[in-house]
């Protein structure tokens, strides 16, 4: 039950991000990108500050010694670094693409995490869930496939936000295996802070920066696109995910992690439908479908196993 418990938190956090496409893709005509990141993660910031005051108040906590605990407190530092790199990536490269394709690249961190998982953590992943892998990757390759001329010829073509899109999918993967190692070894309350705090300030940096080399202009209209934007993703999103996927994912191996947050392009491309009204065709359906099965696949047959080097 534990195990269900660990997975049903891990596909709700999927099905929030999978509404933050769309939300942010609207927001984006009203402010930069990584502007955005920032209010989005001082938002969280402060709401995490706030809750660990109050849970001090009443029960206080000891927390580990700086100077005798640095290499832990690097760790929960290079935890929110990877979220930021995640996120400046990936926001960045929704301007220069759908928010439905954005949904379905970032998923390829599903074909990332295992590698990065043997290489880092000496962790073989199952059998299972290297099937799992595999029908993943051909569902994400009909997703970003496009059907060309009249005789229907399948291409895939990446533009500069696909590029973008796809760094993100790296660095997130990277953030999925250091909270498994994380989240073992420092309090939640620290991770809870530092993944904000370092994403919000970093972005607050490279907001300026790209302003400054006018890549990106740093601009603000705070409309009725930017308002629910900031209060879904901050709020919803950067709060209750955080929390959720910090306190649960301890309990999942990375892989497996990795299929569930598989879920999150086929839910942004249901909700980018409804919200954004872009569509899929034929071929993207049947990639949704193989994402599908090679998560449930991965569901059914995968059992992990470790293996020293």
């Amino acid at each position: 039950m534990t195990r269900y418990k660990n997975e049903a938190a891990l596909i709700f956090c999927t099905l929030i991000w999978g509404g933050t496409f769309s939300a942010t893709k609207l927001s984006l005509v009203s402010i930069s990108s990584c502007l955005f990141i920032g209010i989005r993660f001082a938002i969280a910031t402060f709401v995490f500050v706030i809750y660990i005051l109050l849970k001090n108040r009443k029960n206080p906590v000891s927390y580990p010694d700086w100077k005798t605990n640095k290499p832990l407190y690097f760790l929960a530092f290079l935890l929110g670094f990877w979220m930021f790199m995640g996120f400046a990536f990936e926001t960045v490269g929704l301007k220069y693409t759908t928010a439905t394709k954005s949904g379905f690249l970032t998923g390829t961190l599903v074909v990332i995490t295992p590698i990065l998982q043997t290489l880092f953590l000496k962790r073989m992943p199952s059998s299972g869930n290297l099937l799992g892998v595999i029908v993943v990757m051909f569902g994400l390759f009909f997703l970003s496939a496009e059907s060309v001329g009249e005789d229907h010829k399948l291409v895939i073509s990446y533009h500069l936000g696909d590029i973008l899109t796809l760094g993100g999918a790296f660095f997130f993967s990277l953030y999925i295996i250091y909270v498994d190692k994380a989240s073992k070894s420092c309090p939640l309350d620290i991770l809870l802070l530092s993944q904000t705090l370092v994403t919000s300030v970093f972005a607050f940096i490279l907001a300026f920066i790209l302003d400054w080399t006018e890549f990106e202009p740093l601009f603000i209209k705070m409309d009725d696109r930017v308002m629910p934007a900031l209060f879904y993703n901050g709020l919803i999103s950067s709060v209750g995910t955080t929390f959720l996927q910090t306190k649960y994912q301890k309990g999942i191996s990375p892989t497996r992690a990795g299929l569930i947050f598989s879920l999150e392009p086929v839910f942004s491309a249901i909700l980018a439908y409804f919200t954004l009204e872009e569509r899929l065709d034929a071929t993207g359906l049947i990639g949704c479908s193989l994402v599908l099965t090679g998560v449930l696949l991965a569901e059914l047959l995968g059992r992990e196993k470790n293996f020293r080097s």
